[in-house]
């Protein structure tokens, strides 16, 4: 049957307007902890209330708005308890996949890894610190793509929005040589020392989140 037959699915309106006020938070044009009006981005996008109400609730279940009835509706913002809880889970479920993905896809993690160090330096070179943060979500993600588990893919997803936006708003400066180090032992095959270099490497970002919260 010839491809000209098939139709598309359109995109529904609420998807649209999703992407775009997820963007906006993920890259600080809303800034955590504001306030923000059903109304007013209605207006600035042009539609009516209603998919950009659907479209905030998606959002809640992304973590990434708060909705408190009779308060409104609010882009999340953590406290420094909760960044250390995030912490602490992604050393839980990053190390678990790791080791599921050296054991059963480790040419794939490698090259994943290498592509992203190889983007790290040229953005690191050209400073291009939205690059950077796009980046480094790429590599911890290739972890969960090369993880057998969508068990430990959908935990990850429970936090995946909210770290996003945290990386843009705290950059790494040292990515290049902070990444390399745990090729390097994936690389060598040590299991035990590439998990705990990647505990080490997520829990130097507590503090960077924290700042990050604190001066939104």
């Amino acid at each position: 049957m010839t491809k000209q037959l098939e139709l598309e699915r359109p995109r529904l309106l609420t998807e649209v307007v999703g992407e775009r006020i997820r963007e906006a938070i993920v890259k600080g044009d809303l800034k955590l902890g504001e306030q923000v009006s059903e109304a007013q981005l209605a207006a600035l996008m042009g539609v009516s209330k209603t998919p950009v109400r659907e479209a905030l609730v998606r959002l809640q279940g992304q973590g990434l708005v708060q909705i408190h009835p009779q308060r409104g509706t609010f882009v999340f913002r953590l406290s420094p308890e909760e960044v250390t809880h995030l912490c602490r889970f992604r050393v839980m479920v990053e190390t678990e996949a790791l080791r599921g993905a050296m054991a059963s896809e480790p040419v794939r993690l490698l090259k994943g890894f290498r592509q992203c160090v190889k983007e790290m330096k040229a953005a690191e070179a050209a400073q291009d610190l939205p690059a950077l943060a796009r980046i480094d979500m790429a590599f911890h993600w290739n972890t969960f793509e090369a993880c057998p588990s969508q068990y430990l893919r959908s935990a990850y997803e429970l936090l995946r929005s909210q770290l996003t936006a945290l990386r843009y708003r705290s950059p790494i400066t040292n990515a290049v040589s902070s990444h390399q180090v745990l090729v390097d032992a994936i690389g060598d095959g040590d299991v035990d020392a590439a998990c705990a270099m990647l505990t080490e490497h997520i829990l130097e970002n507590e503090t960077r989140y924290r700042n990050a919260c604190e001066s939104a």
